[in-house]
This record gives C-alpha cells, sequence and structure tokens, in this order.
C-alpha cells in the first residue's frame, strides 16, 4: 500500500488547517451539526478516547505505549479528531486561535511565572 506523503507542522499554517477542515465539513453539508454545544462535546467525547489509550498506565507504561508505533499511530488519530473538531469550533465561533493562544499564554505569564 502506498503512503501519502502530507506537510508537516512547520510547513503548514493553522490558516491552510482551518480552510481544510471548513472544505471537509461544507462537502458533507455538516455545518447545520456544528453548533458550539455540540462541537464541545464532541471535543470532549474525543479527549476522553485519547484517554482510554492510557487509562491505568503507569507513567513508565505510558511512555512505552506511545513508543510502540501503531499505538503512536492510533493516538496521532485520536489527537488529530481533537484538533479537527477545535478547528471547526474556531470556525463556527470565528475564534482567531492564534490570537487566543498568544493571548493566554501571556495571561498565564502572570499566573505562573518562571520558577515558581
Amino acid at each position: 500500500m502506498d503512503t501519502i506523503s502530507f506537510p508537516t507542522d512547520d510547513k503548514t499554517t493553522l490558516a491552510d488547517l482551518r480552510q481544510a477542515v471548513s472544505k471537509f465539513v461544507a462537502a458533507r453539508d455538516w455545518e447545520q451539526f456544528h453548533s458550539a454545544k455540540n462541537l464541545s462535546m464532541s471535543i470532549a467525547i474525543e479527549a476522553a478516547e485519547l484517554m482510554e489509550h492510557f487509562q491505568w498506565l503507569t507513567l513508565r507504561e505510558s511512555l512505552d505505549y506511545q513508543a510502540n508505533p501503531d499505538n503512536r499511530r492510533e493516538i496521532a488519530e485520536e489527537l488529530a479528531d481533537i484538533m479537527i473538531y477545535c478547528l471547526s469550533f474556531a470556525n463556527q465561533a470565528d475564534i482567531d486561535i492564534s490570537q487566543a493562544i498568544l493571548g493566554k499564554l501571556q495571561k498565564n505569564e502572570t499566573r505562573f511565572p518562571p520558577g515558581k
């Protein structure tokens, strides 16, 4: 089976990802289901699916688990699901993710100063 090569993080912008998600959603006419309520619930559900991979594992076991290529692929897919729903939420709510993250990091700088 041929493997498709996708651009990496250093070549892809958030705007590129948001547009790809928007195009995917629009092609399936899913906007009608993508309310803030539904998308926030979907983010939580997908996060729980990611957590299931590590439930009951010790720290050492969790590191070993994610080192396994098959497990790593599965957790990457769960993380992708979370991010896709987050990007869909940002699209639906018209939130600039870069501004939100950088603003929150700046706010957290005062809440959690280095060395504390």
